[in-house]
């Protein structure tokens, strides 16, 4: 698999997400939290198919705990980037606290980054020289934060030029980040950028949304005729498009099952989009009810 050299390290154009392995996560997931066996198995595939990250959080349940029992048992370098959020008015002593379990849990931490953008704006300050100290200390590869929004990428651009790494939700019916011209700054910047929710969870792998969504139908069957009309299915248009944007890093794909492992690692060799499926890919999204779809997901609407 292709790997983008970040910092000294290889990232790999899929990232193994987690957090199905430590949730039940995903309104596609119909088997539910695997094993830890079945986890196992999910992460040796995703080694043996050429996967060099694993993206976890200590929010995701038993995921950072099932990592690391991996990571343990086996001699190979895959990376383990996590993530934090802090409740204190005293944040640097809880972050310290949470590294060492992440450390604990995982048996290192080569990443590390604030969980939203909330905690990165309200944090940024006060954690910011003991981040710099864990990434000498720990050799992290990198320091980064997650986010959501459009705006949530600006305020990491402006307030915090330090951070060298963001995880932002992109898709092929929410390309907000895309029309801003955001990805262009990043990568100005030399911010490795990963994306998630590269299948809007899971509804892109759908043919009908669920009853909650029904108000994405109409965007969810204009962009299914864009890929049948190229000979693709939907799930090779998503990841094809989210893949060879200008300075996207790698597509955080999460899986439940090893079938879906190998599915999404050979979906990064699908072919590019032609320039008419890109530009019909970008007027269905500007109509896309996405705000609306955002809300639901982020339980702030019904």
């Amino acid at each position: 698999m292709e790997c983008i050299k970040i910092r000294g390290v290889d990232i790999s154009r899929f990232m193994l997400g987690t957090v199905q392995l430590g949730l039940d996560y995903g309104m596609a997931n119909s088997t539910g939290k695997p094993s830890q066996e079945k986890a196992h198995e999910i992460l040796q595939i995703a080694h043996d198919m050429g996967v060099t990250v694993l993206d976890t959080a200590a929010a995701y349940g038993t995921s950072e705990e099932v990592v690391g029992s991996y990571l343990k048992a086996n001699n190979h370098n895959m990376l383990a980037i996590s993530k934090f959020k802090l409740w204190s008015e005293d944040p640097v002593p809880e972050l310290k606290k949470q590294i060492d379990t992440s450390r604990e849990l995982l048996g290192k931490v080569d990443g590390y980054m604030f969980h939203d953008a909330d905690q990165m704006r309200k944090h940024h300050k006060a954690v910011r020289e003991t981040l710099e100290e864990m990434k000498t200390t720990d050799k992290l590869a990198f320091l980064g934060s997650s986010v959501y929004t459009a705006e949530d990428v600006e305020d990491f651009l402006e307030q915090c030029p330090w951070l060298e790494a963001i995880q932002i939700p992109m898709n092929v019916l929410d390309t907000r980040i895309v029309q801003r011209g955001l990805l262009e700054e990043l990568q100005k910047r030399g911010v490795a950028v990963f994306v998630r929710s590269v299948f809007l969870q899971g509804m892109l792998c759908m043919e009908k949304a669920p009853e909650k969504f029904s108000f994405m139908q109409p965007s969810l069957d204009a962009i299914n005729e864009v890929a049948r009309a190229g000979g693709m299915t939907l799930p090779q248009m998503a990841v094809a498009y989210i893949r060879d944007l200008p300075g996207v890093t790698s597509l955080v794909l999460g899986c439940e099952t090893p079938e879906q492992v190998r599915d999404n690692a050979n979906l990064i060799n699908t072919r590019a989009l032609t320039a008419a499926e890109l530009d019909a890919i970008t007027e269905i999204s500007k109509k896309a009810p996405i705000e609306d779809c955002m809300a639901v997901i982020q339980g702030k609407k019904k």
